[in-house]
């Protein structure tokens, strides 16, 4: 830290000293090989936070992660003596699904988002097939998981934001909401704010505008526009007004 004080330049001095030495610590606890467990793999993920419509990534929206490649359980199911071979068939498509499934939400818990191409590259499985695996156990369980195209609103994916709003909707309370979708109690929050901000300004200005207006993604503010006139058919929202004939 004294190096970053005298050497930086920065008229800010110990406050932007110590950023960026928690940044380096919290950097080098992530990915120092002693720090990694066992059957762990660090890999770069998107950072959960980076929002706004800028195409592409910077070096800033990585984030280094930890996967566990396969836990205790899975190897203790995989290697169990008394599976039969027809039990073995619909146990390992299943562990598979799964794996998916626990790799992005230990990504999310940690920050961090993983892509279909994520997938592909950590279990060697297609961008196409690792896609197939991850909607099949969406569906078999019920829940959206956190992958860059439902956190980020990329690609057709019913987004986490619109599932958010739904279950409120419906009734859940924020805490109800955060537990089933294994979601922190501020994004849960923000995105119900979210969903307010653009409730209202929907009952102004037509839907071409509220994308700009509320800070939003075109396909997030048509999740929102859908769910407002289909849970609350009764509140007044701007259309945009029919084309003047020539």
């Amino acid at each position: 830290m004294p190096k970053f004080l005298t050497e930086s330049g920065d008229t800010h001095g110990p406050v932007i000293a110590r950023a960026i030495v928690d940044d380096l610590l919290a950097t080098l606890e992530r990915c120092s090989p002693e720090r990694v467990p066992p059957k762990t793999i660090v890999w770069l993920a998107v950072c959960l936070e980076r929002r706004g419509q800028r195409t592409g990534l910077a070096p800033g929206d990585w984030l280094p992660v930890q996967l566990t490649v396969v836990t205790e359980k899975e190897v203790k199911l995989l290697t169990d003596p008394q599976l039969g071979n027809a039990r073995a068939r619909q146990v390992r498509p299943a562990f598979h699904r799964a794996r998916f499934g626990r790799w992005c939400h230990e990504a999310y818990q940690q920050g961090g988002v993983l892509s279909h191409l994520d997938l592909s590259l950590l279990s060697g499985w297609s961008e196409g097939s690792s896609g197939t695996r991850l909607r099949a156990y969406q569906a078999e369980t019920g829940e959206i998981v956190p992958t860059r195209g439902t956190v980020h609103d990329i690609g057709p994916a019913v987004t986490h934001q619109a599932e958010v709003v739904r279950r409120w909707l419906r009734h859940d309370s924020p805490a109800q909401i955060a537990r089933a979708l294994n979601h922190s109690q501020d994004a849960v929050d923000r995105y119900l704010a979210d969903y307010h901000k653009g409730r209202t300004l929907a009952q102004t200005f037509p839907p071409a505008e509220l994308p700009i207006l509320a800070g939003l993604t075109p396909s997030v503010v048509q999740h929102y526009l859908e769910l407002l006139r289909q849970y609350e058919p009764t509140l007044a929202v701007c259309e945009p007004a029919p084309a003047v004939p020539f």
